[in-house]
């Protein structure tokens, strides 16, 4: 039998059947012969925010010198490397991925925003940065550091949506519009960190869970999704969404006494709400349903643990980064939701230095892939990209 002469009925549901399951199994197929090619949709004639081409399985590893990027399928476990994507890189810093698996790149030079599918290859242009400034009171010395993005996602179909760090500012814009909107907060949410979710970008804020709510009628603004359990002091405490297997959960990790202890006095607490967004609410859950979750300062993914089993299941693991893991002798990388335990952070050399890691020197190999995942999530130091 011929395979390359299937026709357009058969070839056509095997491919609707793959880009169902991972984009990336889609390219494979389309890859094999011209005549598969011609009866597959191919993903650069749609608009890059179509979500079915959005390789929202994959993550993209910290960089190791002189090799290529690698890519990480976290519902499989597979990699790829991807040795094209220092030319396409070149020049930009780099941020993400969103949780569609997007990069959302910024031009050193321009400071036009991109957004980048590195799977396909697909690169469309964003509003430059700079229209943000008219928003402004005050002009920033340091525009790479003003726009630094936090945060970015959709915000619904044909809307993207970014937070920049450096500037405090939540923005939108839809392809071809030549100037970013801010989105509006009259209540004056204490915005945190933010999460594309079933395409709509969330907020957990001092207020609840907000959501980007865009309209014809009316401009972007902030509005509830879902109210908080109780009041969360924002004192010393950070708050995360996550994506856990299409279920969105809250972290709230706060600094909290310990009794009794005079050499350690502090430990933190790892607090997880299910967000209900029918029910518009959140309620306290113990475990994460077999999986577990790595949180950096504004990355955070869930993976699973039968894909990954010297992961442990219904467990917090946390980034390198002092913002959410502080360089102490009693600092725990990894607790467990279910009964409590926990495991310090052994990644770190005894008293080394090392600018990367937040001043600390990791040991040498061999890593994990809990290590990884807590580097991945960890904040880089530099995300210029000059290969």
């Amino acid at each position: 039998m011929d395979w390359s002469d299937l026709g357009d009925g058969p070839t056509g549901l095997i491919a609707e059947r793959l880009l169902a399951n991972d984009v990336a199994d889609y390219i494979r197929f389309r890859a094999v012969c011209c005549s598969w090619r011609q009866w597959s949709t191919d993903p650069r004639a749609h608009g890059i925010l179509d979500r079915r081409f959005h390789p929202r399985k994959w993550i993209m590893l910290r960089e190791i010198s002189g090799h290529p990027r690698i890519f990480l399928n976290v519902s499989t476990g597979q990699c790829i490397q991807m040795p094209h994507l220092p030319e396409l890189l070149h020049g930009h810093d780099v941020f993400g991925p969103t949780t569609e698996g997007l990069l959302v790149l910024l031009d050193r030079t321009s400071y036009i925003l991109r957004l980048l599918n590195p799977l396909t290859g697909q690169v469309t242009d964003l509003p430059p940065a700079t229209t943000l400034l008219r928003l402004m009171k005050y002009q920033p010395a340091d525009l790479r550091e003003a726009f630094e993005v936090s945060d970015a996602g959709l915000a619904d179909n044909s809307t993207f949506a970014i937070h920049f760090l450096g500037i405090q500012i939540l923005a939108v814009a839809k392809l071809g519009d030549k100037c970013w909107t801010l989105v509006d907060d009259s209540q004056g949410s204490s915005m945190l960190s933010a999460i594309s979710f079933e395409g709509r970008f969330y907020c957990p804020t001092n207020r609840g869970v907000m959501v980007v709510e865009t309209s014809e009628n009316h401009p972007p603004r902030l509005v509830l999704a879902a109210r908080l359990t109780k009041a969360f002091p924002l004192m010393l405490s950070t708050m995360h969404l996550v994506d856990n297997d299409g279920e969105l959960i809250l972290v709230y990790r706060s600094t909290q006494l310990r009794d009794g202890d005079t050499k350690n006095k502090h430990f933190i607490q790892n607090n997880t709400y299910r967000v209900d967004l029918k029910a518009m609410n959140t309620r306290p859950v113990l475990g994460l349903g077999g999986r577990a979750i790595f949180i950096g300062f504004r990355t955070t993914i869930s993976v699973s643990t039968s894909v990954f089993p010297s992961v442990k299941s219904d467990s917090i693991y946390i980034g390198l980064d002092e913002d959410v893991l502080p360089a102490t002798s009693d600092s725990n990388r990894l607790c467990c939701l279910t009964d409590g335990t926990t495991e310090p952070c052994g990644i770190f050399e005894p008293g080394s230095i090392d600018e990367e890691f937040s001043g600390r020197k990791p040991r040498f190999g061999p890593w994990g892939i809990d290590d990884y995942l807590s580097w991945y999530v960890t904040e880089p130091q530099d995300d210029s990209e000059d290969a």
